[in-house]
């Protein structure tokens, strides 16, 4: 699974996070476990920084524990937990996530076919923002099983 940040947020609100920061973010979240009872953070999944333009961060987990929406859930959980911790408030933390069913158009690091796809999303308005990718036409074009939307309040 790839990771993608799209920081939608008035300057101000929060700092941006550089790559290596929103990185470090779900490294420790994996590493230490989450702080949330209902959901708690498993010890085997892998997280990298990668080099690529779009993507960010590769995380590597047992697709037969976890399904994709359910890692979709942590990775808003971890990023909301980070943004909490810095007392920041307002906004929505979200995760769109799609899997790849088209062949790849770069080299690796890049997303490959049957991986996922996931963008990390801060705003302030998640409706705003889902109109403005126009998000029901994109997920009305792939099946129920090949994507997911989860928000958060932060």
């Amino acid at each position: 699974m790839l990771l993608s940040h799209n920081f939608a947020l008035p300057e101000g609100a929060v700092r941006s996070l550089n790559r290596e920061e929103f990185a470090e973010v779900f490294t420790q979240f994996f590493a230490q476990g989450s702080s949330q009872e209902e959901l708690s953070a498993p010890n085997n999944v892998d997280c990298a920084l990668i080099d690529n333009p779009h993507w960010i961060v590769e995380l590597r987990y047992p697709m037969s524990e976890y399904s994709p929406a359910a890692m979709g859930e942590l990775v808003v959980e971890a990023l909301a937990s980070y943004r909490q911790n810095q007392s920041a408030e307002g906004f929505y933390v979200m995760t769109l996530g799609g899997m790849k069913t088209t062949p790849p158009t770069g080299a690796l690091p890049a997303l490959q076919t049957g991986e996922w796809g996931v963008d990390v999303v801060e705003t302030r308005s998640p409706a705003e923002f889902l109109a403005e990718i126009n998000w029901d036409k994109l997920a009305g074009a792939k099946p129920k099983e090949q994507i997911f939307k989860i928000e958060r309040s932060v």
